[in-house]
């Protein structure tokens, strides 16, 4: 039997940035649903129901990917470095068609900037790992390391 090794660092932090994404878009749909006669109101160039239907897309894709990468799953590493371009050409296409206000205008920049730095960072980390069929995720409890402790292998 193949020896897995522990899951990487980088590729936790990843799995937890993910799960964070997920739970954000999440919220926004939340947000949406409860706000939607005020964004039923505005001038849009978008139907109101586009934003609580595209947060529950992406929020759902980013915990289905932040649950795989979390347990070790091959297909989530691969549809996560799909998944983060395609999110951010979104982003991108969202933020050209629908931001109408200075503010929005200003800080466009700063946010494309800091969105693609952080793309970068989980793209670099998700190639890095390699394929992840090698590792398993820990199943110690928090602060308990499995590997120090004795094991007893019984012999008849």
């Amino acid at each position: 039997m193949e020896k897995r090794h522990r899951h990487p660092f980088a590729v936790t932090l990843t799995a937890w940035g993910v799960l964070i994404l997920g739970a954000g878009y999440s919220l926004g749909v939340l947000h949406a649903i409860f706000t939607y006669s005020t964004i039923e109101s505005l001038p849009l160039s978008v139907p109101a129901w586009y934003f609580p239907l595209s947060g529950a897309v992406w929020g759902g894709v980013w915990l289905a990917l932040g649950i795989g990468l979390r347990f070790g799953k091959e297909w989530s590493r691969r549809a996560a470095l799909v998944a983060i371009p395609i999110c951010f050409c979104a982003w991108m296409a969202d933020e050209r068609l629908l931001s109408r206000s200075a503010t929005a205008l200003q800080s466009f920049g700063f946010e494309a900037v800091l969105r693609l730095i952080l793309a970068a960072i989980g793209v670099a980390f998700l190639i890095g790992a390699g394929p992840l069929e090698h590792y398993r995720p820990n199943p110690a409890a928090l602060g308990r390391d499995l590997s120090m402790e004795k094991t007893t292998t019984h012999v008849e």
